[in-house]
C-alpha cells in the first residue's frame, strides 16, 4: 500500500485518522461550545468552538473507534450526525450504551480485530489511580497496525504506567497519541493525582521511550478540568530540554502526515 497515514486533530480528544484504507473517527464530540456539563462546576464544556463544520468532520468517515464513553469523548449529539449503521467499535463495557443510542452496527473489541489491511489491538490502562481511578471506570487504548504504515498507539485516557509501557514494548509504535490534559478532580487529585497524563508525565514518557518514538499530544484547551494547556506543555518541554522533533503539539484542525 502506498497510502499515507494522516491524523487530524478535530478538538480535544476527537481525531480523524486516514489509515490503511479507512477513515476513522476517534472519540466523537460535536457539541457546541458551552453546551455540555462542567466537570469542575466552573465552566461549561467544551470551552472552545469547533474550527470546522461537523459535515467536514464526518465526511468520508467509515468507522468510529471509542476509547470510553465519558461525555468528553462521546456525547448526545453524536447520534444526530452519524449514520446509525456506521461500524462502531468500542471496549466491551461500552457496547450496550452505544446500542441503546440507536447505533446498530456496534462491535466490542475484546483483544483485536482485522479489517482488510488494518488491524486494531485493544490496550488496557487506568483512568487514574486510587479512589478516583475506580470512579472513572474502564478505559481502553488502541494500536493501529498495517503493513507499510507507521504503527500508532492511541493511549486514550490511560495513565503512563507499567501496563501502557508494556503495550509500547509489545507493539513498538512509531507514534503515540497522548491525552495530555492533566485532568484533575481537586477533592481526589490531592492524594491520587491527575486522571490522565500531565506535562510532567509526558516528559517522563519521552525520557523512558526509545528516541524514534514520537508523541502527538491532544486533549488540551477544551475541557475545564484539563489543567495542562498547550502553552504549559511547551513551557515544560523547553525547561526539560526536550527534543521538539519528538513532541508534536497540534492545534485544532491541524493534520499531521506520519512518516
Amino acid at each position: 500500500m502506498n497510502e499515507k497515514a494522516i491524523i487530524r486533530l478535530v478538538r480535544s480528544a476527537t481525531l480523524k485518522i486516514n489509515y490503511a484504507g479507512h477513515t476513522i473517527l476517534i472519540d466523537p464530540v460535536f457539541a457546541d461550545k458551552g453546551t455540555l456539563q462542567s466537570a469542575l462546576g466552573v465552566y461549561k464544556n467544551p470551552r472552545v468552538h469547533l474550527v470546522m463544520p461537523i459535515s467536514d468532520i464526518t465526511e468520508g468517515v467509515d468507522m468510529v473507534l471509542l476509547t470510553h464513553n465519558h461525555i468528553d469523548h462521546y456525547e448526545p449529539s453524536v447520534k444526530q450526525h452519524l449514520p446509525k449503521d456506521i461500524p462502531f467499535y468500542t471496549q466491551p463495557q461500552d457496547k450496550a450504551a452505544i446500542l441503546k443510542d440507536g447505533f446498530s452496527n456496534v462491535e466490542a473489541i475484546e483483544e483485536s480485530i482485522t479489517l482488510g489491511h488494518l488491524t486494531i489491538h485493544r490496550a488496557i490502562g487506568h483512568h487514574g489511580f486510587g479512589q478516583i481511578g475506580q470512579m472513572m471506570g474502564p478505559v481502553s487504548g488502541y494500536v493501529l497496525m498495517s503493513e507499510g504504515l507507521p504503527t500508532i498507539y492511541i493511549m486514550g485516557d490511560c495513565k503512563w504506567e507499567e501496563c501502557t509501557l508494556a503495550t509500547v514494548e509489545k507493539y513498538r509504535p512509531n507514534y503515540i497519541v497522548v491525552n495530555s490534559g492533566g485532568a484533575v478532580f481537586p477533592e481526589f487529585s490531592k492524594t491520587d493525582g491527575c486522571i490522565i497524563p500531565n506535562e510532567q508525565e509526558v516528559m517522563a514518557m519521552l525520557d523512558t521511550l526509545p528516541p524514534h518514538i514520537k508523541l502527538i499530544t491532544v486533549h488540551m484547551d477544551a475541557i475545564d478540568h484539563c489543567q495542562t494547556t498547550r502553552a504549559i506543555l511547551r513551557n515544560e518541554a523547553r525547561h526539560h530540554g526536550t527534543d521538539m522533533s519528538r513532541l508534536i503539539i497540534p492545534e485544532d484542525g491541524e493534520s499531521i502526515t506520519l512518516k
